[in-house]
């Protein structure tokens, strides 16, 4: 009994050691075995590749370090492949024959994000600003500082957009970056169809709030409405821009004009109809009474001075 009773509690106590083994082996085999797909591009926490950054498993040792002075690479496939192989992983495929690393940055560019606010709500008063976005695209970005003598420049074409890209000169370095901001606008909406030369008025437009994205023209304000005149057919719906429109003129196309003629001793007056609109000092064409046309500069409201 002694001896049977020791026989079980050997085969009792090696048993545990044997499965373990076992099962090591066995998932080793498997993950040797097993074919690994190498995506075309992965983003990376450091310079250094290893083989957790192909989910192969949860080592972090670096088989392939990266330049620290870079924040994307390319690797050829044959030489991720070789650094695998070394592992005992030769099951490997990939339809890239260059693989893209990018190293994932967490870093935030405060200074940056209030220049671009700054900018933008200069330019757009009723912006609602929610996010801003910034990325850097230099390759020696980590290093950027942002100091009281770097100068950001950002034409004021780029302001029609809500993304873009700017460059940051600090001494003799630049540094570019891509930006993005989400936010909504207040705009004018034509509430009908508004005709050409016609003036616009708080009756023609209804407020609205549209997301930010692409503006070719500045939105007009409210104080622009009721001193300005469409320029052209505005579309009932259509966001109505400073290129939609244009200042209210002193004289108006087909409208009755007085025109005045004064050469020292003499003096006449008479009642015409211009036949385009005109500015005050803008050389316009009237129609007399009789049909003839004549050429008068504007000098005041529906007054025009023949020449």
């Amino acid at each position: 009994m002694v001896e049977h009773n020791l026989a079980k509690v050997g085969v009792a106590g090696s048993t545990p050691v044997s499965r373990s083994i076992f099962f090591i082996l066995l998932f080793s085999i498997q993950i040797l075995a097993q074919t690994i797909q190498i995506k075309p591009s992965y983003t990376i926490q450091k310079p250094c590749i290893s083989p957790s950054t192909f989910d192969i498993n949860s080592s972090q040792t670096c088989i392939i370090p990266l330049s620290e002075h870079r924040s994307k690479w390319q690797i050829p496939i044959f030489k991720i492949k070789e650094h695998l192989s070394a592992l005992g992983i030769t099951h490997i495929q990939s339809q890239a024959k260059l693989i893209q690393f990018k190293l994932q940055t967490k870093k935030e560019y405060p200074n940056l994000q209030k220049l671009l606010k700054q900018r933008y709500l200069q330019y757009y008063p009723t912006l609602q600003i929610a996010n801003i976005e910034i990325k850097p695209t230099s390759t020696h970005a980590n290093s950027f500082h942002y100091t009281s003598s770097c100068q950001l420049s950002l034409p004021q074409r780029a302001l029609r957009k809500h993304q873009g890209s700017f460059a940051v000169k600090c001494g003799k370095k630049r540094h570019f970056f891509q930006y993005r901001i989400d936010g909504a606008i207040g705009v004018y909406k034509a509430n009908h169809q508004i005709k050409k030369d016609r003036i616009i008025t708080l009756k023609d437009v209804t407020p609205a709030v549209v997301p930010f994205e692409t503006f070719y023209a500045l939105p007009i304000a409210q104080t622009r409405i009721g001193e300005v005149i469409a320029r052209q057919h505005i579309p009932k719906g259509k966001v109505i821009t400073e290129m939609m429109v244009t200042a209210i003129p002193a004289v108006f196309k087909h409208h009755p004009v007085r025109c005045f003629y004064d050469d020292g001793a003499v003096h006449i007056e008479f009642e015409g109809r211009a036949l385009q609109n005109g500015f005050i000092g803008e050389t316009i064409l009237i129609k007399k009474a009789d049909g003839k046309a004549l050429r008068g500069r504007v000098v005041d409201k529906n007054m025009v001075e023949i020449q």
